[in-house]
């Protein structure tokens, strides 16, 4: 099974918009831009995360990522879509940085949840 882990406690899915759920792995987009979030560096995370469209974007994790910079800079509309494709691939494991796990549709349920309330 393929485990990807995000950097963020449990903490991190209470409040989408204090710290995000921000999933960590290699590949091309540089460990999916954990550290361009994490270092506020919202232009760059979104330039290494940017699907050509939602409709393309198959991988949970990344699309966490962005749907969390989107979240960062006031765009909710583009946060639900890129949370709401999450919901509709198969669910991936991940694990966050405090040994929680969750499933990827946990993960984007609860920052919709959260995302509705802001």
């Amino acid at each position: 099974m393929n485990f990807k882990i995000l950097i963020a406690g449990g903490a991190a899915l209470a409040a989408l918009s204090c710290t995000g759920a921000i999933a960590q792995t290699g590949g091309a987009t540089g460990s999916y831009a954990a550290t361009a979030i994490s270092a506020g560096n919202l232009d760059e995370a979104e330039r290494l995360l940017q699907p050509a469209s939602m409709t393309d974007a198959a991988d949970p994790a990344r699309l966490i990522n962005i749907a969390t910079v989107y979240a960062r800079t006031q765009r909710k509309a583009e946060a639900r879509e890129a949370l709401m494709r999450v919901q509709s691939l198969p669910a991936e494991q991940l694990d966050l940085a405090d040994g929680a796990s969750y499933s990827s549709h946990a993960v984007a349920r609860t920052l919709l949840a959260r995302l509705d309330q802001h």
